[in-house]
């Protein structure tokens, strides 16, 4: 038997985030657990579109040192649901984790990695099948020099080269294609903070004599992935190469800090041109027909 302890409160880094946090380290650095790497729960944190009041469904499993072993969560909203992220095989502990989203979730939908051969044996014998793919993981090794150029009048670089927060924001905006619902929000530069595990270095823009043009988020501090998120190039600067720039130099910098590869969660044709190539994939398993509990 496992202890199960949920998230405590609507809180979104709490005490027991770092723990977490540490977990997703260890367990999803590569293989079966590569699908949801510590930055995608943060970023999730730090989202204005977090499920908050869903936080306390969030559950770690522990073993008998009380250690976690096992993590039940969502991804930001209720509807991307749900993630069963474990570092032991034990069959146990699957069935366990497995019973816990039937007994919490009246219309249980699990994410699972296509690599994650005793988590898929489990689903089958307690009657769920598998519905389709939600999205793929892609990755690039770091082992070799990744060369961009950016057209004149362009400048790559990171928070060295000064920081505005509102032009971030609305890189943000206008690269995910929402200028048609007017302006964000600003956010007060004299209260932002950075999420807890987030490197200032690793936050790279492509920036013109007046605005950020294109941005790539990156999330690693040690271990041997870096996480991708997110990518943004505003529409008037797309196809200039400003994409490709900004990753290379956000992956780039990882590296020095002894990154191994760099991954993203995508389909999209513009990373595999990149040089970035098929991981794994994940998929969305449900019960069949009459075999709710």
């Amino acid at each position: 038997m496992y202890a199960i302890e949920n998230y405590k409160g609507t809180t979104p880094f709490n005490e027991q985030y770092d723990e977490i946090y540490e977990f997703l380290l260890r367990a999803s650095d590569r293989g079966l657990n590569e699908h949801f790497h510590w930055g995608r729960f943060e970023w999730m944190m730090d989202s204005g579109y977090l499920a908050e009041d869903k936080l306390t469904t969030i559950a770690m499993f522990r073993n008998s040192g009380g250690g976690i072993v096992g993590l039940v969560t969502y991804d930001t909203g209720w509807h991307d649901r749900t993630y069963l992220i474990h570092s032991e095989n034990d069959k146990e502990l699957l069935k366990e984790m497995v019973a816990y989203v039937l007994r919490t979730d009246e219309q249980p939908m699990i994410k699972v990695n296509s690599l994650d051969a005793p988590l898929c044996e489990v689903l089958r014998e307690m009657g769920f099948e598998k519905k389709h793919t939600n999205d793929h993981v892609l990755q690039i090794a770091l082992d070799r020099d990744l060369h961009y150029n950016i057209p004149e009048g362009y400048k790559v670089g990171g928070m060295e080269l000064g920081f505005d927060l509102w032009k971030c924001q609305l890189v943000l905006h206008k690269g995910f294609d929402h200028e048609d619902e007017g302006l964000p929000q600003p956010l007060d530069p004299d209260t932002f903070v950075l999420t807890p595990h987030a490197d200032r270095a690793l936050k790279v823009f492509a920036m013109d004599e007046t605005e950020y043009c294109a941005h790539c988020g990156l999330w690693y501090t040690k271990g041997e992935t870096a996480y991708i998120e997110p990518v943004v190039t505003i529409p008037r600067c797309r196809r200039l190469g400003l994409g490709r720039a900004v990753i290379y130099e956000a992956i780039s910098r990882a590296k020095r800090l002894g990154a191994k590869r760099a991954v993203v969660l995508s389909q999209q044709e513009f990373y595999h041109r990149i040089g970035l190539e098929y991981s794994s994939e994940f998929c969305t398993w449900e019960p069949k027909a009459g075999n709710f509990l």
